[in-house]
């Protein structure tokens, strides 16, 4: 039966132009005008490689990525020997010198030879396909489209000459990028080349270092019969300080004609094509270690045997359909709104239900074609300029976990396992850290990580290496993946052991006050200062105790899941009881510093000590009410600032600030949901980092998870069905979604007063539900049985 309908698929993809059957669907969008700018080009991607298509009918431009393209920059540099001072750092910080202790950091790294800021290396393109005709005016039905269920980005538009369609897809399943051409009517006469990319930013190129050549030492573009290369190495290849392990020395590209119905000849810088009415291109990036061995004609060879469109689309979409088809959502937008163009659905604005339903799609979409190799980074997979906003890299102190952050609820569990596999071969770096920094066993996660997992990054305002909340955040992401999927060998092998390292740093990090209990020294919370302190290093920030705690939970649990480390367990509770308490400040805020005098600071994009409200909700915080009111006053005060800033820049904070409001405040979530529709999606449907500007994939991520919350929490034994539903969205269903516990949500419906859910559980169980906060009964959901309540 998956044949047949895959097989329809393709056949209804490959009608006659012109095919807008998919125009209606909220699972694809169309835009009425080519990219005006690379970040407005339509995406694809299979996790390894990305295309971008800017949708131009007469100079194409299709550029091509690769997960693991990143130019070196530096050297790989050993940790600065933070722990050696660790002593004199922490009774600086304690006597209120905390500009002293950032400043005593970077003299310590400077006579350990690094130059100033260390940067990452930089997530940079491979090259871009040009694909040149000469053009006729003027073009008539332009449109261009992305299907998120197969992955095909179309262009397509008539002329004098004829009418024409251009599809491109990445493939799961064969790791190839696919492009058809086609003249519907009339003929192909067109170009081909190969280019060399050299857009950057002035200023980052300073901060960057680069050269004139963009720290290229030599690039190539060749053609050979039907083949297309480029080859292209860096003027640096590093070598782990620890390891030995020696990077990439650079990359080679290549596009084969596959297919070709016309003629096809050697033109200037590359190939001519005349006479077509079908072409395709395949096309494929490697990176390399030994430039000296040039790959493009292996790489030519491996592409001759993949077979025609249709089997290599049947192959892919067999592989993507299945992930992308877990969850979907119905919001009752009307079929007009739903039919339009992507430039008229965005000014509806950000609460329009048509946009709110192809947001949730696209975002869903975009992240799950980033995901493969590695988790996504800033810009997921793609880009097309040398110096891309901040190096490009994996971000670990916000972006990064808003980016996966919808990932297990959309039923999407092994899209974790690119994060974990990710995290997983950093860990010897994650333990000299510990080590370096902090003369401590275990592991520490650094603010920053690429090619390496070294904690490199910092300066006396971003004193970074002063942040330990990463491993006990990203501890919880692996303990979330049980939560959800139940799946105990995966408790066993991997939760427990990469906790267990994480709980062993703190067991030797920690220190006691004179209250008996710990004090976080040195801290930080991410990127912001208190108020009457300029300086953002600081004792006892409270995202690094929430962090800290709510790991000691998670380890217990998980070793008495297991009946393991039971001579440990208690120690671990001596451990959380010693925790500092959370608390409000005088105006009754949630404090973001539990530490003295340190006054809070509102003026910030981050929510950092709102960690507890993000995912699993800390049961500190939900069972006393002064810190829940507290929370919420918190969350207000950043939506003022946000407000006097237009909503500023930095858009996974209102995901972050939205997750927390998801608590139960549904005006809240609705007005930060429509600031994301409202300013930070272009007319590709793809995400950025500042209002309209800034291409980056987090709140790809943090949409969909957004909109999940507000719709159902859950916990073990636990569902609480609209906890932030606007009274806006008066009819709907979600299909798919996830919930702790083992348990798949199979419909969730609802219209005006009358709500239904369909529950499957994985096992044996009780749950107790609730509806808008009230409790409404206790059911016993039966092993794989299917179990619908009407609420």
């Amino acid at each position: 039966m998956q044949r047949l309908l895959i097989s329809t698929l393709i056949a209804l993809q490959s009608s006659l132009f012109p095919s807008m059957s998919h125009a209606q669907s909220p699972t694809s969008f169309w835009s009425q005008r080519p990219a005006g700018r690379w970040e407005e080009s339509l995406v694809t991607g299979n996790g390894i490689m990305g295309a971008m298509v800017e949708g131009n009918p007469y100079r194409e431009h299709v550029v091509l990525n690769h997960s693991l393209l990143f130019l070196p920059i530096n050297p790989i540099m050993m940790p600065p020997s933070q722990g050696k001072h660790l002593d004199e750092i922490r009774q600086m910080m304690l006597g209120g010198r905390f500009g002293e202790a950032s400043q005593l950091l970077v003299d310590i790294a400077t006579e350990e030879g690094y130059v100033g800021k260390h940067n990452s290396d930089l997530f940079v393109p491979a090259c871009r396909l040009a694909i040149s005709t000469d053009s006729v005016s003027p073009t008539r039905n332009y449109r261009r489209s992305v299907d998120f269920r197969t992955g095909i980005c179309r262009i397509e538009w008539q002329d004098g000459r004829g009418s024409y369609v251009r599809e491109t897809f990445v493939s799961r399943a064969d790791n190839v990028v696919v492009m058809r051409l086609r003249a519907l009517s009339g003929k192909l006469d067109t170009r081909l080349s190969l280019e060399r990319i050299t857009a950057s930013d002035p200023g980052r190129r300073k901060k960057f270092k680069m050269n004139d050549n963009d720290r290229i030492e030599t690039s190539l573009a060749g053609q050979g019969g039907r083949l297309l290369y480029y080859r292209a190495k860096y003027d640096t290849q590093t070598v782990h300080p620890v390891s030995g392990q020696k990077g990439y020395e650079g990359y080679e590209a290549a596009v084969r004609i596959a297919g070709c119905d016309g003629s096809v000849r050697p033109g200037a810088g590359g190939l001519e094509i005349t006479g077509a009415t079908e072409v395709l291109l395949l096309a494929r990036v490697e990176p390399t270690r030994d430039f000296s061995k040039p790959a493009h004609k292996a790489m030519a060879a491996s592409l001759d045997s993949l077979g025609g469109y249709g089997l290599l689309l049947e192959r892919h979409v067999a592989r993507h359909q299945p992930l992308y088809d877990r969850v979907k959502i119905d919001l009752g937008a009307s079929a007009a709104d739903r039919s339009l163009s992507s430039e008229q659905l965005l000014a509806k604005g950000g609460r329009s239900l048509a946009l709110i339903e192809r947001l949730f799609n696209a975002a869903r979409y975009n992240v799950l074609s980033a995901t493969g190799l590695h988790a996504p980074c800033l810009q997921g997979i793609w880009g097309a300029k040398m110096t891309p906003n901040w190096a490009g890299d994996f971000t670990a102190n916000g972006n990064l976990p808003v980016a996966i952050s919808h990932m297990l609820q959309a039923n999407t569990p092994e899209l974790m396992l690119s994060l974990f596999n990710q995290l997983e071969a950093h860990m010897d770096d994650f333990r000299t850290n510990a080590r370096v920094l902090f003369n401590c066993r275990g592991i520490h996660i650094p603010s920053h990580f690429y090619t390496h997992g070294l904690d490199c990054q910092f300066d006396k305002t971003w004193p970074m290496t002063f942040w330990v909340a990463g491993a006990p955040w990203y501890s919880m992401f692996y303990w979330d993946y049980y939560l959800y999927t139940r799946n105990r060998e995966f408790l066993r092998r991997r939760t427990l052991p990469f906790m267990e390292e994480s709980v062993a740093f703190f067991e030797d990090f920690l220190t006691e006050g004179a209250d008996g209990k710990y004090i976080v020294n040195p801290s930080y919370s991410p990127e912001n200062h208190p108020k009457n302190y300029k300086m953002q290093a600081c004792i006892n920030a409270t995202m690094d105790i929430a962090a800290i705690k709510a790991l000691l939970r998670a380890v217990i649990e998980a070793s008495r899941t297991l009946g393991a480390n039971s001579d440990r367990i208690p120690a671990w509770q001596a451990m959380l009881d010693k925790m500092p308490a959370y608390g409000n400040n005088a105006d009754g805020e949630f404090r973001e510093w539990l530490w003295a005098d340190m006054e809070d600071n509102h003026e910030h994009r981050h929510a950092s000590h709102l960690i507890g409200l993000y995912d699993l909700h800390d049961p500190e915080i939900m069972q006393t009410r002064e810190l829940r009111q507290g929370a919420l006053k918190a969350i207000d005060r950043r939506m003022d600032f946000r407000r006097k800033e237009n909503t500023g820049v930095m858009a996974f904070g209102i995901c972050q600030l939205a997750f927390a409001a998801a608590l139960g405040q549904a005006d809240r979530c609705e007005e930060m949901l429509g600031w994301l529709g409202d300013n930070y999606f272009l007319d590709n449907m793809f995400s950025t980092h500042d209002p309209h500007n800034i291409f980056n994939c987090d709140i790809s991520g943090g949409y969909p998870s957004l909109v999940m919350k507000m719709l159902c929490y859950s916990e073990p034994g636990r569902i609480d069905i609209f906890p932030a539903k606007p009274s806006s969205w008066r009819r709907g269903s979600i299909k798919g979604m996830a919930l702790r516990g083992g348990i798949i949500m199979e419909e969730l419906r609802w219209d005006g007063n009358k709500t239904t859910v369909t529950l499957r559980a994985d096992d044996t169980q009780k749950v107790s539900v609730t509806i808008y906060g009230k409790h409404v009964k206790n059911v016993r959901l039966k092993k794989g049985k299917p179990t619908t309540l009407a609420l």
